[in-house]
């Protein structure tokens, strides 16, 4: 069905796609299928908790991470469809999930999101949340050590750059700071604890240290569940 309503007049979510590398192409293939055309894919590595791969190096797993912005009514049957198209509901097949946006600035009212039906019961308040942090280059492996030792598993952690109002001068060349960025999913009932442990650790009420956003996550696939808290 065709969605030909003006974008003002709806409610829009961020969809985030966690895969292993190499699978980014097919999903942007699929989706643009589908009409979706507005869609980015950045690079980041995820980690593994296994102390056997810790020792052969092999305990990180590049990632893709796909972003599209999809009508809010749309979010369970859009998640549906890639799960039959792409298998999220086995494990080490990736993870999908939906944030609410709250604003959409230079967003096309002629632009159409193509799917086969409209589910509009897809529920706000899911039982997982996102933690974002953002770091200074190499503290990233430190938040993910963090997080493991206290019995939350992985997480995807993503290369970028800051700035600042004080900026280093080289060669009278402006220098700006590189960022980690680590991407953290948790089932509600821990995500306080958690968030709480890598504020003390990494001192994020000082200035400079770094900033840690909680996101509320409407709907996911492939999470998986055990007698610790998952996390993707």
């Amino acid at each position: 069905m065709i969605n030909n309503q003006p974008a003002n007049d709806l409610f829009y979510s961020l969809l985030i796609i966690i895969v292993n590398r190499g699978k980014g192409g097919k999903i942007l293939e699929f989706v643009h299928k589908k009409g979706i055309n507005k869609a980015s894919c950045f690079l980041g590595k995820g980690t593994i908790k296994n102390n056997l791969l810790q020792l052969m190096e092999m305990h990180e797993v590049n990632k893709e991470i796909i972003t599209m912005v999809v009508p809010f009514d749309m979010e369970a049957e859009i998640l549906n469809q890639l799960n039959i198209k792409f298998h999220f509901e086995s494990q080490n097949h990736g993870i999908a999930f939906t944030i609410p946006i709250a604003g959409i600035s230079k967003w096309k009212k002629d632009s159409l999101i193509q799917w086969d039906k409209i589910n509009s019961a897809a529920n706000p308040q899911g039982n997982h949340v996102a933690l974002l942090l953002v770091v200074d280059k190499g503290n990233a492996e430190r938040v993910v050590q963090i997080s493991q030792q206290a019995g939350y598993f992985g997480g995807t952690i993503i290369k970028a750059r800051g700035s600042a109002s004080k900026l280093n001068m080289v060669l009278d060349m402006v220098v700006e700071p590189e960022k980690e960025a680590v991407l953290i999913l948790t089932e509600n009932n821990g995500a306080g604890q958690l968030a709480s442990l890598l504020s003390k650790h990494l001192q994020l009420c000082h200035d400079n240290t770094g900033i840690l956003i909680k996101l509320a996550i409407s709907n996911a696939i492939g999470l998986f569940s055990n007698n610790s808290n998952r996390q993707g």
